[in-house]
């Protein structure tokens, strides 16, 4: 009778070696793959998180400069305050850029300064309509750029007849799509001329609306006495066959600022955010932490090839037609790390041309 022979024990060492090799190999492939698609959908949402950023901007960059068909014609601010006193209607100036080039949150720590936009805190006049919707300074990003993009809402509300006299109110076309309040801005355009006014009552009838001018006397208030008829003709005229429009203004002003969020390592997540008109700002898209602007200049808009000759910071002092933006963000994953531990960042550009230089 056979005796039955086990493994020896070199021969046990030996698959247990090998075991815990294979078990090591085992593990670190799957920490390995699971990082990987860490990392893979962290790049995912970095880029979804950027591709939403550029559609919000490039909305607001392709639709800047419209004023309907008044847009070459003169412009008019029926308002107290100086353009650069009203910049959160100041439709006169259809882009704007400010280059952050300090490493704080003092409104000179951009280039122009942040003094004339509705920014609280950091040294600047905290010009705006609405007070506590200001931008707070001390939430801003030290380094990133902010662009502002004006224009009015299409399509505007057309006159019911011609406007003649300025004491008198607005009669406009109401259908069902009528949405303008009081204390709206707007601008009053025919292909002429335009001007801004802010409207103090709307009151509604069957298929119109009548809009008052009432006067006051701080910035943001109509100017006593003072004519919106740019040319000294009435709107919408014999003269002017076109239909004269009332149109609300749009300002959007993007930035980068603390957001609600937090990061992996439990620290405030930088957002994209944004300030529309008077309303409060809003974010937008977390995780986006750098945003820096490059104005495409028509140093030479007259030779009829409208394309910019060269690119400038926000700020420089080359005179041209802005004719692109070209719009560079930086993206910072809240949850993916890279092999080094570090927080995984990417960077994206594009450039949008504009539609009404």
């Amino acid at each position: 009778m056979r005796r039955a022979q086990g493994f020896s024990l070199l021969e046990l060492l030996l698959a247990a070696s090998l075991g815990v090799v294979l078990t090591t190999a085992v593990v670190q492939l799957f920490a390995s793959t699971s990082r990987g698609n860490v990392l893979l959908a962290g790049q995912a949402s970095l880029q979804e998180s950027a591709r939403h950023a550029f559609d919000f901007i490039a909305r607001s960059a392709r639709g800047a400069g419209y004023r309907g068909c008044a847009a070459g014609g003169a412009l008019v601010n029926g308002l107290n305050g100086h353009w650069d006193r009203i910049a959160e209607f100041n439709i006169s100036v259809p882009v704007e850029g400010f280059d952050g080039v300090g490493t704080g949150n003092r409104v000179d720590d951009w280039q122009p300064s942040l003094a004339p936009l509705p920014v609280r805190g950091g040294g600047g006049t905290a010009m705006g309509l609405v007070g506590r919707n200001r931008i707070r300074a001390a939430s801003l990003r030290p380094g990133s750029d902010i662009v502002v993009f004006r224009r009015v809402e299409a399509p505007g509300f057309a006159l019911s007849s011609p406007w003649v006299a300025d004491d008198d109110p607005l009669v406009v076309a109401a259908a069902e799509d009528f949405a303008l309040e009081a204390d709206d801005f707007v601008v009053l355009s025919d292909c002429r001329q335009g001007a801004l006014f802010r409207i103090g009552s709307v009151s509604e009838m069957v298929g119109r609306a009548t809009l008052t001018r009432p006067a006051g006397h701080d910035d943001f208030a109509n100017r006593p006495g003072f004519s919106l008829a740019a040319l000294a003709q009435p709107y919408g005229g014999e003269d002017s066959p076109q239909a004269a429009t009332v149109a609300r203004v749009v300002t959007d002003i993007y930035f980068i600022a603390t957001g609600a969020g937090q990061d992996n390592r439990g620290e405030r997540a930088w957002s994209l955010w944004r300030k529309t008109s008077a309303a409060a700002p809003a974010e937008l898209v977390q995780g986006i932490d750098d945003l820096q602007i490059l104005f495409g200049v028509d140093a030479t808009p007259d030779d009829g090839a409208s394309a910019p000759t060269r690119y400038v910071v926000p700020g420089d002092p080359v005179a041209g037609v802005i004719r692109a933006v070209h719009v560079s963000i930086g993206a910072t994953s809240v949850d993916a790390v890279t092999a080094d531990d570090r927080a995984l960042s990417l960077r994206f550009s594009w450039t949008i041309a504009m539609r009404n230089g």
